[in-house]
């Protein structure tokens, strides 16, 4: 991917985590709440409520009479819930009922059980088996997708491969670099597929017509110097030292700490950073699964998003004036001057093949460590004789 665009798609993900909060569901207060390294509703329990459920597992084999909001390392349903499943995880199973709907997202999805509705599941891999069954609708995005066991109304599906097995009560709208029917498949109306090549479609599979539009692969011409001079990244970089200056002038003492926790504490900075990255936006959804938690997690969010984009001036600050120190020997360079060769610097190196988006997601990670690190360290007691920034940096 490049380099760019992964790096500014965390920026726009923390903005884009800010509005999701206000998107989450306005549950009563009373909702139950489950959190732990596993969050159980046991076999023969009723929960009558809505259920918010977090941790490294997360089971429901007992009865939810209304929905279950459910986040983790695997989210299993081996009992009944009668109103709708919306899971993120890295594998979610349904082996039980879910009689409303199932909105999913992970790394892998599987259906071995009932559903009453729809599913609407992106992930790496989409499966219905054939113990499964649908009585919707199938909306789903993944490298592979494949139904074995009956949908009931129509399908409607992106990815790599896509491999149809069973019966299907509706069209079936698919894009997809590989279409297969097995011997068991019935669609009950139309086939409209997208992709590089035919499929091959035994006689009687469809009952209404069929449409193949085929894929033509773009040969598309590699961007100049790896995209170095694309308008959008200048556009970040000029932006990104406003931001810096901005920030040296009015808050020059964090500006300092910034440095010199970069030169003195390089390892726990990128730690605590990293551990940021990845955790802040997980903890502000976990704390706005209820009404009164949402005004705390737009809070979380708004500041994760502010240290990202914070992150990378930060990171050109230190990055200019360790260079100043090392190339200007006994010639001191203003700070606004470091700065900016500093951005100019993480600009090259970051639209290098191979290594450059690397190096933008281990900046990125040390940028957000020294903004949390320089906030823990001013919220500390002021210490006396100590001098805001420089003006210039020195030898």
């Amino acid at each position: 991917m490049n380099t760019r665009s992964s790096f500014q798609a965390l920026v726009l993900g923390g903005g884009l985590l800010t509005l999701g909060a206000l998107a989450l569901p306005s549950a009563a207060t009373a909702a139950e709440v489950r959190n732990g390294t596993s969050a159980v509703v046991a076999p023969g329990e009723t929960l009558n409520d809505d259920l918010f459920a977090y941790g490294e597992t997360v089971t429901v084999a007992g009865h939810v009479t209304g929905d279950v909001y459910a986040t983790g390392q695997t989210v299993v349903v081996t009992g009944t819930i009668d109103g709708d499943l919306l899971a993120a995880a890295q594998q979610v199973v349904v082996d039980g009922t879910v009689n409303g709907n199932v909105r999913a997202g992970g790394g892998v999805i599987t259906v071995n059980g009932h559903v009453g509705h729809s599913i609407t599941g992106v992930a790496q891999q989409v499966n219905v088996s054939s113990s499964g069954r649908v009585d919707g609708s199938l909306v789903a995005g993944g490298e592979t997708i494949s139904t074995f066991g009956p949908v009931g109304h129509g399908i409607t599906a992106g990815g790599g491969t896509l491999q149809l097995g069973g019966p299907v009560g509706g069209k079936v709208l698919a894009w997809a670099r590989t279409l297969s029917l097995g011997p068991n498949t019935r669609i009950a109306s139309d086939l409209e597929y997208h992709s590089e090549s035919q499929a091959e479609i035994p006689s009687g599979t469809v009952a209404g017509q069929v449409q193949f539009d085929q894929i033509q692969r773009e040969q598309r011409q590699a961007p100049l110097l790896n995209g170095l001079f694309d308008f959008g990244g200048l556009v970040w970089l000029v932006g990104s030292a406003i931001l810096g200056a901005l920030a040296i002038v009015f808050i020059p003492r964090a500006s300092a700490r910034a440095v010199e926790l970069g030169r003195q504490q390089p390892l726990p900075t990128f730690g605590l950073g990293l551990l940021a990255l990845g955790v802040v936006p997980v903890a502000a959804v976990l704390i706005g699964v209820t009404l009164v938690g949402i005004p705390l997690a737009i809070a979380v969010a708004a500041l994760y998003w502010l240290g990202l984009l914070l992150a990378w001036p930060a990171l050109g600050l230190v990055v200019g004036t360790e260079l100043a120190r090392r190339v200007r020997r006994g010639q001191p360079m203003p700070v606004l001057g470091a700065l900016v060769v500093g951005l100019i610097v993480l600009h090259l190196v970051t639209h290098l093949p191979v290594v450059g988006g690397l190096v933008a997601f281990v900046g990125l990670a040390f940028g957000l460590g020294l903004i949390v690190q320089s906030f823990r360290r001013g919220r500390r007691p002021a210490e006396p004789a100590r001098a805001a920034v420089p003006v210039a940096v020195p030898a």
